[in-house]
Parts: C-alpha cells; sequence; structure tokens
C-alpha cells in the first residue's frame, strides 16, 4: 500500500515489476534401488560420486548389481545420484555396556541393520577431562577402517556432554539407548568432590590463596572466600581440615537462594583422612559437585579440590557409567585375611617385579613401612597407593605405567590391572630376587590373571531380497517408505534405475511411480532374452510394462570387474544409460537423443549379443532400444524410443527426448508457478504469468529445445479469458496453457544419390 501522506514532501515507494524469474529443474538426478553390502536399509541416500557410495554402502559386491550400476552412471557422467538399499527383512546388530556394579546402562545398535553390523568393535576408558564421572567412547569397524571417537561423555541428560546427544545423529556406525529408568535415576547417589590428601592447610591457605567458587547440580556457581586465619582455627592438621570444611559448607548454604541442592550441601572431612569432601544436598540423576577456581586468589588448586588440581569429581550418574572396556590386563590376589598386613612391608619384604605391555620386568620397592590402618580395608587401601604410585613412576611417559590402577576388591583383595586397552595389554608380576613381598600379596600362587576381549557389536542378521520376495521387497509398505518408496523423502528425481530387477510386478508399479513423479524409467531387458528373437517376444508380450515414461533396452553389458583383477562381468545396461542421460543433457541438452555415435558407452568393453543391422531392425519398431558396437566408435546407445514408441502405437511421446523434454517442462512450470496462488485471480496477474512463463519458453527456445524459426513456430504461452472465464475465476481457477514444438531425433537418414545424364544442348 502506498505510505501515508502526512507532510509536505518527496515520498519514495517501490513498486514490483512482477516478474518472477522461473529456473529449470535438474533433469539427470538418478535413483538407484537395489541391494548393497552394507547401508541404511530403506531410506535414500544422496550421493555426488562413486566414493560417496563406497563410503556409505560399502562399494562393489559380487552379489550387488547396484553398486556396478551406479559406479557406471558416474563414470558416463552422472553428477547426483540418490541410492536405497533393499532386503527382505534385517535384525540389528548391538551389545551392551555394563558399569562397575554389572547393571546394564547403555545399549550401542548398529547403525544399519542386517550383517554388516556385525563386529563393529566399542571402546570405553575412563581418562577423560572429569576421570571420576565422564567417559570416552571408540567405535571402530575393522573392514573399512572407519573408527569415531567421542571423549568426556556424560550420563547425565542435562549435560552438554551427554552422550546420547553428542553420539546419535552423529555417528556414522552406531546409536546409544541409556537403558536406566526413572526409578533408577531417581535412586543415584549424591554427587561428590574430593580432594587429594591435605597437609598442614595453615602453610598453603594465605591472602592469595583464599577464594574458590563451588556448583552444585549444573546451577550457576557461588563465590566462598575463606577468612584467614579464622576459617581454619587451630589445632591439628585434620582439626584444621573440618574447621575449613565447617566454613565452606556454612558459606554456600547461606547463598543457597532457596536450591535445595545448596540448601543441604554439605562439606566434611571423612574420618581416617586428610581431605576435604563436598556432597550435593540431593540425589537423583543431575546431582553432582564441581569446584572451580576463583577468579582471583585461586584457593582450589593448593586446596588439590576439582580434576584439574588432582582432586576427584564423582557425580550421580558415575553409577550408571559404563566401565572400561575391553577390560585392561588385570591381576587379582587371592583373599587376605585380617592380620595378613599387620606388620608388612618391613625390611625383608619391600620388593617385587613387574612387567606391563611387555615392557621390563621391573623392580619397584614398596619401603619398609608397615601399611597404614585401622582395619584389613585400610591397609589394603595403603598398599594399593604406594603399589600404583611406584610402578607409575617407573615409565611416566608410558600409557600402560602412566594409567596403571590397583584397587582394592570386597576390603579383602588386591586388583592391578594395566593402564592400557585391547589385545596388546598384558600384565606379568614375579618374585623380585631380594626381599620379595609378591608371596605375601598373595600375587603369585593362586592369582588370577585377566586377559583383555574386545566387545563387538553381534546379532545382525538379514534375508536378502529373492525371486520369492521380489515384490514385497520393492513395492513394500507405502506408508512406511520402504522399498522403491524410500524415495517419497526426494524431493526430485529424474531417472528411476532398478538394476538388473526384470519382475514384471514390479516394473508395472515402479513406472506408474515413475509417471506420478514424473520422472523416467530406465529399464534393462531381461537377462533370459538373450538373442533378438527372445527380445522380440518379450516386448510384444505383457511382460514390460506399455508407458511413454520408461524405455527398455538390450542387450546386457560386459565392464571389467576391480573385484576380480579385470575380468569381465556381465552387468544390467541400466546404470550405464542413465550416466549416458547425464552427460548428454549436460552437452547438448534434455531434448538431444542420449543416441547416436557421439553417444559412447564409457566402461563397455563388449556386449553379451552383438548385434546386425537386420535385428536390430526387428527390434526398433518395437521400442526397443538397442546398444551396437561399431568400428572406430566403439559401444554405443543406437536406439531412443519409450515403451509406447512402437510403430503401431503411434504415441505423440514415441520418442525419449520428447517424453523427457516434456516432463522437465512440467516440474520447472511446476515449481516456478507456486507463487500464483492466492493470488487475485485477473488480468494483471494473467499478465505476469503469461510474462513470466513467456520469458522461461523463449530462454529454451534460444538455446534450441523447440522447433521453428521463431519463438511463434515454437511454443504458445496462453492464460487470459479465453482459458479461464467468469465461472473458473468463481472456482479459484486460473488456466494456463502452454504449448511446445518438439524436436523429434533423425532417426533414419536417407540419401538418394542419381546420376546426371549429360547435358543436350538445344
Amino acid at each position: 500500500m502506498p505510505a501515508q501522506l502526512s507532510y509536505p514532501g518527496v515520498y519514495i515507494e517501490e513498486l514490483p515489476s512482477g516478474v518472477r524469474t522461473i529456473t529449470g529443474v535438474g533433469t539427470s538426478v538418478a535413483a538407484f534401488v537395489g541391494a548393497a553390502p552394507r547401508g541404511p536399509i530403506d531410506k535414500a541416500v544422496r550421493l555426488f560420486s562413486f566414493a560417496d557410495y563406497e563410503r556409505r554402502f560399502g562399494g562393489l559386491a559380487v552379489d550387488s548389481e547396484m553398486g556396478y550400476a551406479v559406479r557406471q552412471f558416474f563414470q558416463n557422467g552422472g553428477t547426483e545420484a540418490y541410492a536405497v538399499r533393499v532386503v527382505s527383512s534385517a535384525s540389528t546388530a548391538e551389545t551392551t555396556l555394563v558399569s562397575a556394579g554389572a547393571v546394564s546402562v547403555l545399549k550401542v545398535q548398529a547403525l544399519d541393520a542386517g550383517s554388516a553390523g556385525n563386529g563393529i568393535e566399542v571402546r570405553v576408558d575412563h581418562r577423560s577431562g572429569i576421570p571420576g564421572s565422564t567417559f570416552n567412547l571408540a567405535v571402530i569397524r575393522a573392514s573399512d577402517n572407519a573408527a569415531e571417537l567421542y571423549e568426556n561423555l556424560s550420563m547425565n541428560s542435562a549435560d552438554s556432554r551427554y552422550a546420547l546427544d553428542l553420539v546419535n545423529g552423529v555417528s556414522q556406525l552406531v546409536k546409544l539407548t541409556r537403558l536406566s529408568n526413572q526409578a533408577a535415576l531417581d535412586a543415584l547417589p549424591k554427587g561428590l568432590a574430593s580432594s587429594d590428601t591435605l597437609g598442614d592447610l595453615a602453610t598453603v591457605l594465605d591472602a592469595n590463596h583464599n577464594e574458590l567458587r563451588i556448583s552444585v547440580n549444573g546451577l550457576p556457581s557461588v563465590k566462598v572466600v575463606i577468612a584467614l586465619p579464622a576459617d581454619i582455627g587451630a589445632g591439628t592438621v585434620n582439626q584444621k581440615i573440618e574447621s575449613l570444611c565447617a566454613a565452606i559448607q556454612s558459606k554456600v548454604r547461606a547463598q543457597a537462594n532457596s536450591q535445595a541442592a545448596y540448601a543441604s550441601f554439605i562439606c566434611e572431612r571423612p574420618s581416617s583422612t586428610q581431605t576435604i569432601r563436598m556432597l550435593s544436598g540431593t540425589t537423583g540423576e543431575f546431582s553432582s559437585v564441581r569446584v572451580l577456581p576463583g577468579q582471583k586468589n585461586n584457593a582450589s588448586s593448593v586446596l588439590k579440590l576439582g580434576s584439574a588440581a588432582g582432586g576427584l569429581e564423582v557425580d550421580a550418574v558415575a553409577a550408571i557409567r559404563p566401565k572400561p572396556v575391553p577390560d585392561p590386563a588385570t591381576l587379582t590376589s587371592t583373599v587376605f585375611a585380617s592380620a595378613d598386613l599387620d606388620t608388612l612391608p618391613d625390611a625383608t619384604h619391600t620388593s617385587l617385579r613387574i612387567s606391563l605391555d611387555g615392557y621390563g620386568p621391573d623392580v619397584i620397592n614398596l619401603g619398609d613401612t608397615p601399611a597404614a590402618g585401622a582395619n584389613l580395608a585400610a591397609k589394603l587401601a595403603s598398599i594399593a597407593e604406594r603399589l600404583q604410585a611406584a610402578v607409575r613412576a617407573l615409565k611416566p611417559a608410558n600409557p600402560a605405567y602412566k594409567q596403571f590402577s590397583v584397587s582394592v576388591l570386597g576390603g579383602t583383595q588386591l586388583q592391578l590391572a594395566t593402564g592400557t586397552q585391547g589385545g596388546a595389554s598384558s600384565l606379568a608380576l614375579t618374585a623380585a630376587p631380594l626381599n620379595s613381598i609378591a608371596a605375601d600379596l598373595r600375587l603369585l600362587a593362586g592369582a588370577v590373571t585377566g586377559q583383555p576381549v574386545n566387545l563387538t557389536l553381534l546379532g545382525g542378521d538379514e534375508t536378502p531380497y529373492g525371486a520369492a520376495n521380489l515384490y514385497p521387497a520393492f513395492i513394500a509398505d507405502r506408508s512406511t517408505r520402504k522399498g522403491l518408496y524410500a524415495l517419497e523423502s526426494v524431493d526430485l528425481f529424474n531417472i528411476l534405475c532398478l538394476p538388473g530387477i526384470t519382475d514384471t510386478g514390479v516394473l508395472m508399479d515402479a513406472a506408474a511411480y515413475c509417471e506420478e513423479r514424473r520422472a523416467f524409467f530406465v529399464i534393462d531387458s531381461p537377462p533370459a532374452a538373450v538373442t533378438p528373437e527372445q527380445m522380440v517376444a518379450v516386448v510384444s508380450g505383457t511382460d514390460l510394462p506399455k508407458s511413454d515414461h520408461a524405455a527398455v533396452y538390450y542387450p546386457w553389458l560386459f565392464i571389467a570387474d576391480p573385484l576380480k583383477n579385470g575380468k569381465l562381468r556381465l552387468t544390467p545396461p541400466s546404470g550405464t544409460i542413465a550416466g549416458l542421460y547425464a552427460r548428454t543433457d549436460g552437452d547438448r541438452g534434455v531434448w538431444k537423443a542420449p543416441a547416436g555415435t557421439e553417444a559412447s558407452l564409457v566402461g563397455v568393453q563388449a556386449l553379451s549379443h552383438v548385434l546386425t543391422d537386420g535385428e536390430n531392425g526387428s527390434l526398433n519398431p518395437l521400442g526397443v532400444n538397442c546398444l551396437r558396437t561399431f568400428p572406430v566408435y566403439g559401444a554405443v546407445s543406437w536406439g531412443a524410443r519409450t515403451l509406447r514408441g512402437a510403430d503401431q502405437m503411434t504415441s505423440e511421446y514415441k520418442y525419449v527426448p520428447v517424453r523427457r523434454l516434456a516432463l522437465f517442462l512440467e516440474e520447472s512450470l511446476y515449481r516456478g508457478t507456486q507463487w500464483v496462488v492466492f493470488e487475485p485471480n485477473d488480468e494483471p496477474l494473467w499478465a505476469q504469468i503469461r510474462l513470466n512463463l513467456g520469458a522461461f519458453m523463449n530462454s529454451l527456445f534460444r538455446q534450441g529445445a523447440f522447433q521453428g524459426k521463431t519463438p511463434r513456430e515454437a511454443y504458445l504461452v496462453k492464460c487470459d479469458r479465453e482459458t479461464t472465464t467468469q465461472d473458473d475465476i468463481n472456482r479459484g481457477v486460473v488456466n494456463i496453457l502452454v504449448a511446445f514444438a518438439p524436436l523429434k531425433p533423425a532417426e533414419f537418414v536417407v540419401i538418394k544419390i542419381q546420376q546426371l545424364a549429360g547435358q543436350i544442348q538445344v
């Protein structure tokens, strides 16, 4: 609407020109449906090269004609395609990851159903940014060296590193499912943060180290400023830690602001330790404690709080975190009696020899100070700490030693584990030459060695389609978009190929679907039709759809098979012909017949039957497009008729280029006139329609798409009172008439030769 004129002056208005450019759609986007070694089932995958097909579907396979057809398509000039993998039925390979408590917590399924998912290896380790809570997941498919690594994953659905969010939809190999139900999540323990062992706080806390931040349950952090010396008090080391814990707890709770996680926050010194432990005030999936550096005068580092400072942060979901797999090589002692460590180590029981992953053996010394602790479990923990530290110090740059761990099982056993995973992981322990303590630590006689076992996905299976189930596999339930109807998710395709599929029922339905989608169907001749006489019988009967949206090509081709060192393989021609269509469209236009001496078939080394002119002459009038071999030119396409191209049918869409040009016009005009809907249906609209459609048709005329010397002879665009009556207007209808004069291929070139008689002078 014009601007409202309210003050004297100059007003500027922009007026629409009514020009809406119509862009011609692509004409050579091919769709292939068939078998493949792997890949998604009943899902159309977009391809821009054969390398894309290899990555997604596994490349060539002896029992897959689709792979060879796609390869031929791109070799012959194709640039864009879709591929749909079809099977009769399939199950998905999977495995289950368990927690340290042997509870199933995470299901890992192959992304693609079928046997191709079997053997995908899954590895888990806890060498992450927050070792007490998060984990790393590696997925490996050895068959094509595909590997994916996801680091610092959490089982907390509110975390930005939530495992399912980071893997599902991103991974090309697997998808994850969390197995814990809501009741199990609600019952998870409180998240905690714990420091490493501390000394005298008075020596580490000062005016430059008195501030830290604490975040509970992922909520905004609160700042804690330690008042010195009041908050650490006086007395023993333990008393100072307890005083500081009480001060931190009080300061955090004072900033709770109605948040239960902060209002019930706990900071304490666990008995028999010199550490600080912080607990969230609530339980459940989201329970966690994070200690962050202070914005200035940071104290978290000197208090050894936070993962970065050597502390431990264990979220509630650490209880449902998958344990490391494959397990590292382990050595588990026999059970200790309650008094076994009362006096050990001592001066004559200090050393043992250990070898990790084939390195060593190295002698380590645990010292002669007896294990500290009030009971067996505490003494075992003391020995475990010493042994772990001594081994790690041997080769700190070697992962097997750097990540070496010793844990206490049930308060009565020691378990040693190398720091690496996989088949190369190993652990061996022997008595030291002098002052050996190996036998006293129950690590020799009766000790159990655990070897790593790779965890792989299993259970994937598939039933390929065959003669008995061909129709249900290809023409499946349209509502669920299976089989051929997986192409429902594709916005545009122009050429359909079902490589090697010659079942009459499938061909009939596929041809009908092409008519619906304004696409062209390239059909392979039946492999049983070896001779021209057999092909005449096929095309004369009811085996092929009599559709002008389809064309059949005969005979089959021989190409070099890379899987058999170049040995010739008999393959259907549809993929090669689809590539020829694409090359011809790009070089000359969709109105040029994809046939003739320039229609060479790249990669074709021979034909299954070499046709003579007479045999070609028996097939061409019936609408069969023959593939021929000529000296110099090699293998070429020598026909351009649709399956309604038989002379007796007298179809106006007898020729492939005429039908494909019409489909191109229909699709382009359908998409280019969407703006017309709901516009005022009167002469201004009709004028815009004539302008825009006329400009589009004229551009095609100038490219040589139509017959005629002038635009008037070549095409017609009519939209006025004659095409759209008042009754049409009342019903909301606008009628547009677009007519064109197609170019027809010169199938028969007749050259007349005549001798001239001598000139008679009169």
